[in-house]
């Protein structure tokens, strides 16, 4: 396990259960209704995750990646954004536990990574 442990905000999209079972696990995770974020814009959404020091987590893939390319593009920066396919919640949460406990928060700095797991 990695010392500075990245944190999670997991986006709208993402099952509730995935932030019981990450917690359980040992994971500082919040979900956008525990951040009563709900409803905001997916730029809106990643500044907030990258001022709390959160590494955002959804199944928006295009979107995100867009924004991704836009901020390092004008110069900004978030902390880390993870995307995948929609999957079952039990595979979601062992791929990012593997993430979450083979990376630093400041290697998933700036980074977008596509989660590796089955399509549902």
């Amino acid at each position: 396990m990695t010392a500075n442990r990245p944190h999670l905000l997991l986006d709208e999209d993402v099952h509730r259960g995935a932030a019981v079972a990450l917690r359980r696990r040992g994971f500082d995770v919040v979900t956008t209704p525990e951040a009563e974020r709900l409803g905001r814009s997916d730029e809106t959404q990643l500044r907030y995750a990258a001022s709390q020091d959160r590494c955002l987590f959804s199944f928006n893939r295009g979107d995100f990646a867009r924004l991704h390319a836009e901020l390092l593009d004008h110069g900004e920066h978030h902390s880390g954004i993870v995307i995948c396919w929609q999957a079952r919640v039990g595979e979601v949460v062992r791929a990012l536990c593997t993430l979450l406990s083979t990376h630093s928060a400041e290697q998933l700095r700036d980074r977008l990574i596509w989660l590796s797991v089955r399509r549902k």
